[in-house]
């Protein structure tokens, strides 16, 4: 069975052969043919329409590029400030122990100087314990030293800046100081310029009293209070504080209040003289 073309389908083949060959002829012919620039008619076509093509998919390729780097960026730097935000805390935290290492040197350096002067046997302790705030100042403290170290009742318990207290309970391995404000604590005192006696006692609050001191007694202001050593106590001459208040009572006693030499407040490390006998050396 044969196909047959109708006539005018026919007679429309050469033009349909034609102008593919003539497509293809101009093509040629635009590759050879140069152009004003030194370049060939082809070229400058080709780049005409290939090249807003390019350029779309250039930029969506940096646009998916710069996504991509600012992402691994931003993540890295996120990193980095993590990293860099424990070191500086690390560091803080190293110079804050490195800080409080010194003061703490300073201060036992300080109780160390102070012990030597004493002469008395002691033992050194740590307080690990206070009342609450603001009522420790009519409380206790307590220190990691008892019995097994040598400790006893109505111990007295200094630091550098003078006395604290004196020790009131004892257990094997800690004991309770009485501290100087306390409203039951009363200490042996005296003047140390007028050598003027009395008996210091606590308040409660910041400020102690001295009692039993004579209206004609000339007190005055930054007098020093030390320990006469007549309470049986605390041995004489250890600091107590220093007079902040001193006027005529309405009988025959002084009103005489004292600011203590200590700062019972923050006082970390102490002294407890555990034998009141002179050291030889």
């Amino acid at each position: 069975m044969s196909i047959e073309f109708s006539p005018k389908l026919r007679e429309g083949r050469p033009v349909l052969v034609l102008i593919p060959l003539l497509l293809a002829h101009v093509v040629l012919l635009s590759i050879q043919i140069e152009d004003g620039t030194g370049g060939t008619v082809f070229r400058r076509w080709t780049l005409q329409v290939g090249g807003p093509i390019l350029n779309t998919s250039s930029a969506a390729v940096r646009g998916v590029s710069n996504v991509w780097k600012g992402y691994v960026w931003f993540h890295n730097v996120r990193q980095e400030n993590a990293r860099l935000n424990a070191r500086l805390q690390q560091l803080s935290l190293r110079d804050g122990l490195l800080g409080q290492m010194e003061a703490e040197n300073v201060r036992l350096r300080r109780m160390l100087e102070f012990k030597e002067t004493l002469s008395l046997e002691t033992v050194g302790a740590r307080i690990v314990a206070r009342g609450p705030a603001p009522d420790f100042l009519s409380s206790v403290l307590v220190i990691d030293r008892g019995s097994d170290d040598g400790v006893a009742a109505n111990a007295p318990v200094v630091c550098a800046d003078g006395v604290v207290g004196r020790t009131i309970v004892v257990t094997a391995r800690n004991a309770q100081v009485q501290v100087l404000t306390n409203t039951d604590s009363s200490v042996g005192a005296m003047v140390e310029r007028t050598r003027s006696p009395g008996v210091l006692s606590g308040t409660g609050d910041r400020l102690l009293r001295l009692n039993y001191v004579s209206n004609s007694e000339a007190i005055e202001i930054n007098d020093r209070v030390l320990t006469s050593g007549l309470d049986g106590i605390f041995p004489k001459g250890l600091p107590l504080g220093t007079v902040v208040v001193s006027q005529k009572g309405t009988s025959v006693f002084r009103l005489v209040n004292v600011r203590p030499a200590v700062d019972l407040m923050h006082v970390e490390e102490v002294l407890v003289i555990v034998n009141r006998m002179p050291v030889r050396l």
